[in-house]
């Protein structure tokens, strides 16, 4: 996870602080900075008032270092609580899901079983009479229709009309 200096609601000025020099010191612009500094410290022997081997170089990057693991932990734990945070709300947002699965499931079996006993309770005998006469009537009709001519009129008559008795 990359330190940034991004400002987030609800956060101090200790904890901007805190993540602006962190996120300063894991950029290769600190890495530049502490090699001219050094470079002009030691050619310059500490300005005339350090002299190998550098004692005051020495305490100052001890210090320095002291400093920054303490900035850096400060980000960390700011950072690990943002993040638990963070999973925590993934967590129950998933909890909520599976929940709403398992609600799901309950109601596919409760239909199933409601469908079940709605298909027992059907009496096949009377059910099996009714289509043995609905295939009759669908034979009566498929008869009528094929006494039929294509345009509709019955066999023999090209008008169409039905016969006529005169008298």
């Amino acid at each position: 996870m990359a330190m940034t200096s991004e400002v987030r609601p609800g956060t101090g000025l200790q904890q901007r602080i805190s993540d602006a020099i962190t996120g300063f010191c894991g950029d290769i612009r600190f890495v530049y900075v502490h090699i001219v500094a050094f470079a002009v410290w030691i050619a310059t022997k500490g300005f005339g008032n350090d002299s190998f081997p550098f004692n005051f170089l020495t305490m100052a990057v001890s210090l320095e270092a002291i400093f920054l693991s303490t900035f850096i932990l400060i980000s960390q734990n700011r950072q690990q609580a943002m993040a638990e945070a963070h999973n925590d709300s993934v967590q129950r947002k998933l909890q909520q899901m599976l929940t709403d699965v398992i609600s799901d499931e309950k109601m596919d079996h409760q239909n199933e079983r409601m469908i079940t006993e709605l298909l027992n309770r059907i009496d096949v005998e009377h059910v099996r009479p009714l289509a043995e006469q609905i295939d009759r009537v669908g034979t009566c009709v498929a008869r009528i229709e094929s006494g039929l001519s294509p345009g509709g009129a019955a066999a023999g008559d090209p008008n169409g009309d039905a016969p006529r008795k005169d008298g």
